[in-house]
């Protein structure tokens, strides 16, 4: 496969992946130098000084030079992480594929823009991520690129050392709607990119992995995304996410009674950054519905066996936690012609997130409207059929499955 996105029948990168990488130029999936080693250590770090050391995972800087990547201290177009040396994570090999295939996963199945990246190997097969960087121009010269927590003015100095932890989400939010003129789209991006984090178990995303960057025209818009990888696979026990989604949802609602996030939380960081309710809705079920595809990518990657279980277990949690949404009701009701959820006029089986199941059929009342907001629909237990008030709130935020008509 190749390297960099996948595609089957290549033994090295393919055109897209060449053209996206390096311009086009062939350049080979393996590098003509060893991984850092204790013996070669001092010349890695000597090479590199320049560039800084984010967290427990070494980055290098790499600069195409006719058709080989090579080590450079300054005017690097590339940067390279290996498996980190460190005791610190678990499952340290699998870190570069880690981050390469929640990468892939985010441009090809999630239209996440993301910055170019490829897995690549050194001379003596050990594998590495490597990623292009987007600030550096053709002409070699950068882009001025300011995280978050340069924007909010945090430093260690001002909030300690944990300072990119601080804040909220919903913080980020109303800095982008502030700092960016074409804000509208870019807040929806941004929370296509908080949303995916919490699905794939990227408890890492803090103030520093959030940019914005200055056009050649002086405004801002968003980086493409970087530094995503499901973390949980290395640091096990993590919290969900690096920031609060926004201040005081701990304490009441959905993660009150459940103790984790679900879609309301979701919804109420969209209310909350400004997305209109529609495209909203839209951007969870489109990221809730790709679960055969996340699951036929993750397979087809380069991870160990073990670890893709363990990161389609973690996947399928989130998964299960969210719950279902009125267009993936409606899907799983009529697949053929999917549009508003109706009612059912054959056996319907609800399976909850808990186990429990219901038997009966959906069926509107004057409150639909109302409800459908909150993600509840009407629906008619056939043991309760008959009754005066045989109607039972069915919450898409507790679904896990909806099986129509219901197998006997």
């Amino acid at each position: 496969m190749c390297p960099g996105c996948y595609r089957s029948d290549y033994d090295s990168y393919c055109r897209l992946c060449l053209r996206a990488m390096f311009d086009g130029v062939k350049v080979s999936h393996v590098l003509m130098f060893d991984a850092p080693k204790a013996d070669n250590f001092p010349d890695y770090q000597e090479k590199t000084k320049r560039l800084s050391i984010s967290g427990v995972q070494l980055k290098y800087s790499l600069r195409l030079e006719g058709k080989q990547l090579k080590l450079v201290e300054t005017g690097g177009q590339y940067i390279l992480k290996p498996i980190p040396p460190t005791a610190l994570i678990v499952n340290t090999d699998q870190a570069p594929e880690n981050e390469h295939l929640t990468m892939q996963i985010a441009s090809q199945l999630c239209r996440i823009r993301t910055a170019a990246n490829a897995l690549i190997y050194f001379k003596d097969g050990t594998p590495a991520y490597i990623t292009r960087r987007f600030d550096v121009n053709a002409d070699g010269s950068k882009s001025l690129q300011e995280d978050m927590a340069q924007i909010s003015g945090r430093t260690k100095h001002t909030s300690g050392e944990n300072f990119k932890y601080e804040g909220t989400y919903e913080e980020i939010g109303q800095l982008i709607r502030k700092h960016v003129a074409a804000y509208p789209p870019a807040l929806e991006s941004f929370f296509r990119l908080v949303l995916f984090n919490y699905l794939f178990s990227n408890g890492d995303a803090h103030l520093k992995n959030f940019s914005l960057i200055r056009t050649e025209m002086g405004d801002y818009v968003l980086t493409p995304a970087y530094d995503l990888m499901s973390t949980v696979l290395h640091t096990p026990g993590e919290h969900d996410t690096a920031l609060d989604l926004y201040a005081g949802y701990l304490d009441a609602g959905f993660y009150g009674t459940y103790g984790f996030l679900g879609q309301p939380n979701f919804r109420e960081l969209g209310e909350k950054i400004g997305i209109q309710e529609v495209r909203m809705k839209r951007i969870i079920t489109q990221l809730l519905s790709i679960q055969n595809e996340v699951l036929q990518m993750i397979d087809q990657s380069f991870l160990s066996q073990n670890i893709k279980e363990k990161y389609i277990a973690a996947y399928k949690d989130k998964i299960r936690r969210m719950g279902m949404t009125k267009e993936m009701i409606a899907k799983a009701i009529n697949p053929e012609f999917p549009s508003v959820y109706a009612p059912t006029d054959q056996p319907t089986k609800l399976i909850f997130r808990d186990g429990s199941i219901k038997v009966g059929y959906f069926q509107h009342t004057a409150d639909i409207d109302k409800l459908e907001k909150e993600n509840k629909y009407t629906f008619i237990e056939y043991k309760n059929k008959g009754k005066e008030d045989p109607f039972t709130i069915i919450e898409g935020d507790q679904l896990s499955e909806v099986e129509y008509p219901s197998l006997p």
